[in-house]
């Protein structure tokens, strides 16, 4: 299957190939609506009716990413999921 041409550029993190594209334009973007006001798709599993925390969390990294100026970079990012 073809990606769209926007996947098919270099992610980041020195990485050849559009994996990290393709992962932040599918399950990690996020509309703005407004300063430091983010929208994303979640994607649950219909049977559980649950979310997948990991996608929240990538989600939530994501938006502060875009609220802070472009020198500020995450170094660290630390989450426990203690109950399904």
């Amino acid at each position: 299957q073809q990606l769209p041409a926007s996947t098919q550029r270099g992610g980041g993190c020195g990485r050849e190939g559009g994996f990290h594209s393709a992962l932040s334009d599918t399950v990690l973007s996020l509309e703005r609506l407004d300063t430091d006001l983010f929208r994303g798709r979640h994607h649950w599993v219909p049977a559980t009716r649950r979310l997948f925390g990991g996608q929240i969390v990538g989600q939530a990294l994501v938006a502060a990413a875009h609220a802070v100026s472009r020198d500020e970079q995450v170094h660290s990012l630390h989450c426990y999921f203690v109950r399904a």
